[in-house]
């Protein structure tokens, strides 16, 4: 079994207009037309009917990453692969739930240290609703590959504070394989796994240590051990764009918690700025997609220039 993407996020709110305004009028996604009136606010990136879905809730905070198995044979054997590893799930077969996802089939489980997750599949038909127009005109999201392939809404960082191998173990199973490992253990800031499923440089990292964000209750369930998302990453298509973004961001007085700068391992140029969701969203340009012959690297820092925290 192998995930394909990182294909939507579904992020619990106290105040879903804050979501609205914020992800059209900052990051410059477009509300959605196309899904069902329920109370939802749905946010699109590109010709998929939306990647981040907002939903009210009593606290704010990541609930689910969504990861697209690309076809139903891999979903079956995925769900198949789950329960030959003996890895609990629960299937989701309820219309209402399916359609506010937009998906055909999906089951949602935690990894060992709490995160909830969610592996679907698309019918065609469910998976795209036409282009994407940004109201603040930007060229678009890069959510797919220089070869065509999807690469999904991004990439998304969690927090594995108990049972770190075995968090990382459990993504292995689902078919990530490390594209770099950055060990800043010897400054007190933890060991991450970057992790990538298609060519964007990682979809996926799991970082033992912390987050740069700020110190929150949030559990993303009553049961689990994770303090909840470090950050997600959107990236554009020019670094003019990561400029204008930061101009807004600077002009409405939204936090910075990272200033621009430049990472070592996939390349990246971004910043870092709070959300509604009180995690931080990295909004980059630029970043280096992978082929078959990529060796997994090795690093003890994470940026090349910037990158300051603001805290």
């Amino acid at each position: 079994m192998k995930v394909k993407s990182l294909g939507y996020v579904v992020v619990s709110s106290t105040d879903l207009e804050k979501w609205s305004d914020y992800g059209t009028q900052v990051v410059g996604m477009q509300q959605s037309t196309s899904m069902a009136d329920n109370g939802s606010v749905y946010l699109k990136m590109d010709q998929r009917p939306f990647r981040y879905q907002i939903v009210p809730g009593e606290y704010d905070g990541l609930l689910f990453a969504g990861w697209d198995m690309g076809s139903e044979a891999d979903f079956v054997a995925c769900v198949n692969g789950l329960e030959a590893r003996g890895i609990a799930f629960e299937k989701i077969d309820d219309a209402e739930q399916l359609s506010a996802r937009a998906v055909t089939a999906l089951v949602r489980l935690a990894d060992p240290s709490g995160n909830q997750l969610e592996l679907y599949w698309s019918a065609t038909d469910l998976a795209s609703d036409g282009d994407f127009t940004s109201p603040l005109d930007l060229q678009g999201f890069v959510t797919v590959a220089d070869d065509g392939v999807d690469m999904g809404l991004g990439h998304v960082v969690l927090h594995a504070p108990t049972d770190f191998e075995g968090v990382h173990d459990f993504y292995q199973a689902l078919g990530f394989t490390d594209a770099d490992i950055t060990d800043m253990s010897a400054t007190g800031m933890g060991k991450i796994y970057f992790m990538h499923c298609n060519p964007r440089h990682h979809s996926l990292a799991l970082w033992s240590w912390g987050a740069p964000s700020p110190e929150t209750d949030f559990a993303p369930s009553p049961e689990s051990k994770a303090p909840g998302c470090v950050h997600l990453m959107a990236e554009v298509k020019s670094l003019g764009e990561v400029g204008s973004c930061l101009d807004r961001v600077n002009e409405r007085e939204i936090p910075v918690l990272s200033s621009l700068g430049e990472h070592i391992n996939d390349e990246m140029v971004s910043f870092y700025m709070l959300t509604p969701g009180n995690f931080a969203l990295e909004f980059g340009h630029d970043g280096i997609q992978l082929d078959d012959n990529w060796q997994t690297t090795h690093n003890t820092e994470a940026s090349k220039w910037g990158h300051k925290w603001q805290g």
